[in-house]
């Protein structure tokens, strides 16, 4: 009997043990794993980026999940994405400027721009609207979402065919906090096949901006 119960005993210790391990592998973030653990896509071969990304493992095909350097916002980060070093700005928890070039693989090419705000609040939306219109010659026409904890003013620009993109404004609705988002594409193939290619890419473009959503201040403390 006494036989059995440590071998009993003894395989629990080693699954409990491998257990372990696992969890331990699982926990890892990309910017602390090897070459060989990673993905083999443009984001995690980017050292800069990889830093922002927080798991190996896609929120949806082809994206990952991203955090914010202030830890504000999170959002999915596309495979083809690269986060531009020289030009990111950061301030503590209170600014955030964010340039990306994304390879589409589909022959496009888009720049993400994000700006974040700690000081924007509910109320000044339509101050922080107009001074992006002021970008686009006063072209744009805001449309207005509700979802999560935050607000989403919209709008779609194009100059032509092959040139197009969105800008907006994302306000926290629980507590102080804005991004300011413009998102252009390129498309670099023929104007009749662009011309294909543009309804697909502005649905990705628009729900790559809706993944954008604020983590609040009682996610951080849990």
């Amino acid at each position: 009997m006494k036989y059995w119960k440590h071998l009993i005993l003894f395989i629990l210790i080693i699954l409990l043990g491998g257990c372990q391990v696992d969890n331990e592998e699982i926990s890892k973030k990309p910017s602390e794993m090897s070459p060989e653990e990673l993905p083999g896509v443009r984001a995690f071969e980017d050292e800069f980026t990889r830093g922002f990304l927080q798991s190996t493992e896609e929120t949806r095909p082809g994206y990952y999940l991203f955090l914010s350097g202030t830890g504000k916002y999170e959002m999915d980060f596309p495979a083809g994405g690269v986060v531009g070093e020289n030009s990111y700005a950061l301030k503590e928890e209170d600014y955030e400027g964010i340039s990306i070039g994304v390879d589409n693989y589909n022959g496009t090419g888009s720049y993400i721009k994000l700006n974040y705000d700690s000081l924007d609040e509910t109320g000044r939306e339509d101050t922080i609207l107009d001074m992006i219109n002021h970008q686009f010659n006063g072209e744009l026409e805001f449309d207005k979402f509700t979802f999560g904890n935050s607000i989403l003013y919209l709008s779609y620009f194009e100059d032509d065919e092959t040139y197009y993109g969105y800008a907006g404004f994302l306000q926290n609705e629980v507590e102080n906090g804005g991004i300011e988002i413009i998102y252009e594409t390129e498309c670099f193939a023929g104007k009749e096949e662009c011309e294909g290619i543009k309804a697909e890419s502005k649905d990705m473009m628009k729900q790559q901006i809706e993944s954008i959503q604020f983590t609040l201040q009682s996610d951080e403390s849990e």
